[in-house]
């Protein structure tokens, strides 16, 4: 007998598609947009992580910028903004007062087996380069992870929120890091998490 596996994602061109990762059902919410931030020059800049209030964030933001080689300037302002809103967005979703922040160079394969992520949720936003792959329905299910798969993926600015196994052991969002190394392309990813436990 075979069983249909209904899709577990939510895909929109609104934000409001964020708050659906709560609904039992829904494993990725996708809010499709355009990147902010597109003719960036990536060259010299560091990763940065840190933990923040989402209160003092703004502030603490463009502290970390600065020390990571980001230069002032309208792709500086608009990634900071941009930054700050989507903590907001995330902090509203997951009711939380104080996030993770990721924002980072990726010019490597980086985590190029599908997998679920060990966090209760992640936002994951790419502003220049590949966007996140991710599974759906039948073919989440079945990663083992040989491919192939129906991947999907984002596009540059889009957002997604994945729900992680803390969340749901069963039906995790299973996604990967496009692999880019061979191409010799690189990427600006975002990635805000619910803190680390103290």
């Amino acid at each position: 007998m075979t069983v249909a596996i209904q899709t577990r994602a939510v895909v929109a061109g609104n934000a409001d598609v964020l708050h659906a990762l709560c609904d039992e059902s829904v494993s990725i919410a996708v809010w499709n947009r355009e990147s902010p931030v597109n003719d960036m020059a990536l060259d010299g800049l560091r990763n940065l992580r840190f933990t923040a209030s989402i209160a003092s964030l703004a502030g603490q933001l463009d502290r970390e910028l600065a020390t990571a080689g980001y230069q002032a300037g309208a792709c500086y302002d608009l990634l900071a903004t941009d930054i700050v809103a989507l903590a907001r967005r995330f902090g509203s979703v997951m009711h939380l007062d104080e996030i993770e922040i990721r924002l980072e160079h990726v010019t490597t394969d980086a985590c190029k087996k599908f997998h679920g992520d060990y966090v209760t949720a992640r936002l994951i936003c790419t502003y220049i380069g590949p966007g996140t792959q991710w599974l759906d329905g039948a073919d989440a299910e079945e990663c083992g992870c040989g491919e192939p798969h129906d991947i999907q993926q984002m596009r540059p600015g889009d957002v997604a929120m994945f729900k992680g196994r803390i969340w749901s052991e069963n039906h995790p969002a299973i996604h990967r890091s496009p692999p880019i190394e061979a191409l010799g392309l690189e990427r600006l990813v975002l990635v805000i998490n619910p803190p680390m436990p103290r």
